[in-house]
């Protein structure tokens, strides 16, 4: 992957990943520490990355992000409620707040990434009957968070739905799912199911915080900064 690609790949990529890590550290200001060595590792590793693939990318940023959980025990666990974060951002992490965190993880992954099951196993290190069982019980856990006393009369009302919470649409099904539910073609969806997935359409478009951005692109410049550049700003600077 030459600069141009991964400028524009990761890059273009980096909300994706800011979300993912957020909901695992749930703080801002370490999600956005760990994107920016996320992209330093991407950087250096990017003769043999692809530039269409992005399950090594968040294979990178999930390790990175467990070791900062695992170097910091509890520092992440209280939500950030920066104010720069989007609210629906926070609503998402407040919903997984109840599943373990691989759980958590994998649910991400699906409903707000949309990464398939095999890429999702490869992501975690679990075998995909594995993510495909534990998709279906956060999906159910979460319904359970919202509406108590309907998850087992009403997702049986629609053919897609109820493979929804069995944990085995396919991502065209889902997406299918989603178009339905934005147009409100499907009336007969129970109200909190389309709530739900209109939840996560619009966290697909979450940003991450301006400044946080800001960090995030002066961190690019800096690591595609060559070694004589450095040199030939610094003597600049020292001339004025």
């Amino acid at each position: 992957m030459d600069k141009s690609h991964f400028n524009t790949f990761i890059f273009s990529n980096a909300n994706k990943i800011y979300c993912y890590v957020f909901c695992i550290l749930k703080n801002s200001e370490q999600t956005i520490q760990i994107v920016g060595k996320t992209f330093e590792e991407c950087w250096h590793k990017r003769k043999v990355l692809s530039h269409s693939d992005l399950t090594p990318v968040f294979k990178i940023a999930r390790d990175l992000a467990k070791k900062e959980v695992n170097s910091k025990i509890g520092s992440g666990v209280a939500l950030n409620q920066n104010d720069e974060v989007d609210p629906i951002l926070i609503h998402f992490c407040k919903l997984l707040e109840e599943l373990a965190p691989i759980q958590a993880e994998i649910f991400c992954l699906r409903s707000l990434l949309r990464m398939s099951i095999d890429d999702i196993s490869k992501i975690v290190g679990l075998g995909l009957n594995n993510v495909q069982s534990m998709l279906a019980e956060a999906r159910k856990l979460i319904r359970v968070q919202v509406d108590p006393e309907g998850i087992l009369k009403e997702f049986s009302c629609h053919e897609l739905l109820t493979k929804y919470y069995a944990g085995s649409t396919s991502i065209e099904e889902e997406e299918q799912l989603r178009l339905y539910v934005s147009r409100m073609d499907l009336s007969e969806i129970p109200e909190i199911d389309r709530e739900l997935f209109r939840m996560f359409l619009k966290i697909g478009n979450a940003e991450i915080p301006i400044a946080g951005s800001d960090i995030l692109r002066d961190k690019m410049k800096e690591l595609q900064t060559t070694k004589f550049q450095r040199v030939l700003a610094k003597i600049k600077k020292q001339s004025k």
